[in-house]
């Protein structure tokens, strides 16, 4: 019984004997040794994580570091540290905090928990308020679900939106997708404004984003 699984929690064995299990070949260990070990290595990386976030607060200027913003976005792909990576993301002075928010979100194809949680902090009441004029345009299309919100977002993009906004706005100028067999245009409210849409992409493609290191 004594080597039988152990729940999830704190480990039982005390830190010291970890530290020695920690440094042996997992082939050596039993089954209740293995799971306290992972339960422990989790908790370290927490604990560094919360850290780290704590030095952040103290000092919000590091996050405009490229190494504090690499070791965020490293933090928030760990599972076992992602909430503590976001919110010390959202806590930096804006509009750095939702910038780093939608990198997280938008930096890979994949969706996993810090994407969603990513997404669904940069949407809050309390941080999309403070995104840069840029990122709100890009947010505004990203939510866009018909023709006429994609047409009342077009003036904001072309006065501050940047390439973040390109990939939304060049979808716009596909005239196929809709009605009962997909050749209809999606998008035909802006047809009368084609040169716009033109202008608009042309602006946007003109305007760098933020630079940051790759999620």
């Amino acid at each position: 019984l004594a080597d039988a699984p152990v729940a999830q929690g704190s480990p039982s064995i005390d830190g010291a004997e970890l530290e020695k299990l920690d440094a042996k070949s997992p082939g050596t260990l039993k089954a209740n040794q293995l799971l306290e070990l992972a339960e422990w290595q989790v908790q370290r990386k927490r604990e560094t994580a919360r850290e780290f976030q704590s030095k952040l607060a103290a000092n919000s200027a590091l996050g405009k570091e490229k190494s504090t913003q690499t070791e965020l976005f490293r933090l928030a792909a760990d599972g076992d540290t992602t909430r503590e990576a976001l919110a010390a993301i959202t806590h930096l002075p804006a509009p750095l905090n939702a910038d780093l928010l939608y990198e997280v979100w938008t930096g890979t194809a994949a969706k996993n928990d810090a994407t969603e949680l990513a997404r669904a902090l940069v949407y809050s009441p309390d941080v999309k308020p403070q995104a840069s004029p840029a990122l709100a345009v890009a947010l505004e299309l990203r939510l866009a679900e018909n023709c006429e919100q994609f047409k009342v977002a077009l003036p904001k993009a072309l006065k501050d939106g940047d390439r973040r906004a390109l990939h939304l706005l060049t979808k716009l100028t596909n005239k196929r997708g809709c009605g009962p067999k997909k050749t209809e245009d999606c998008f035909v409210c802006l047809r009368d404004q084609g040169d716009e849409l033109t202008a608009t992409i042309n602006a946007v493609k003109s305007r760098r984003p933020p630079s940051y290191p790759t999620p």
